[in-house]
Order: C-alpha cells, then sequence, then structure tokens
C-alpha cells in the first residue's frame, strides 16, 4: 500500500497566507526605542525599592494595567518624574517624590 500526497488544509482565521508564510496571531510590534526600555527599567526598580522600604503594593488597574499602590492609594505621578530623568537628565523631581513617600533608593533591591 502506497501512501498518496496529504489533503490540502483549507485556510482558516489561524492558517491565512500571506506571501506563502502564516500570519502571526498577534500585529508585531514596533522595536521600542532605547530610551522607552531605560523608563520601563527606572520604573522597575523605583517599583521594586518602594515594596521593599515603603511597604508598597503591586496592583493592577483594568485600563492601565500595572500600578504602585503606596499607602492603599495608586501612585499615578511616578511616571512624569520617571520620564524627566530619562528625556533631560534631571534626577531631582524622581529624588523628590522618592524621599516624600520615604523610599529609599540607596538601599540594595531584593530580587527574590
Amino acid at each position: 500500500m502506497t501512501a498518496g500526497p496529504l489533503p490540502a488544509v483549507p485556510p482558516g482565521p489561524d492558517t491565512a497566507l500571506w506571501d506563502d508564510h502564516p500570519l502571526p496571531l498577534f500585529p508585531l510590534q514596533p522595536p521600542r526605542a532605547a530610551r522607552d526600555l531605560l523608563a520601563d527599567h527606572i520604573t522597575a526598580m523605583v517599583c521594586c525599592a518602594a515594596m521593599d522600604t515603603a511597604g508598597a503594593a503591586p496592583g493592577l488597574d483594568w485600563l492601565d494595567g500595572p500600578v504602585l499602590l503606596v499607602g492603599g492609594e495608586r501612585a499615578s505621578d511616578l511616571a512624569p518624574r520617571v520620564h524627566t530623568l530619562v528625556e533631560s537628565g534631571d534626577p531631582a523631581p524622581l529624588r523628590a517624590w522618592l524621599a516624600d513617600l520615604g523610599i529609599r533608593p540607596e538601599k540594595p533591591v531584593r530580587l527574590v
């Protein structure tokens, strides 16, 4: 008994073809700029320091995604201070914000 060719699978939503290659399930995102990555890393380090030294907690907002909760309230004023540091190199607003909340940036961050 000889095996014949495999039957062709009709194209569906997961197998739609474009230039003979299957389309990805999610659209590809453009590469992120170095400044965006730096801002995300600084924000993550501030959040870790806030959790370690000021008793902050992670939260999740249904619209904005991850948020930092300091004293049970959302810390929505972190992003502008991080962007000021990244864009202009001025650490003063972020340092003042950290000091006001009792976050000690000089303490090593625990990564567990």
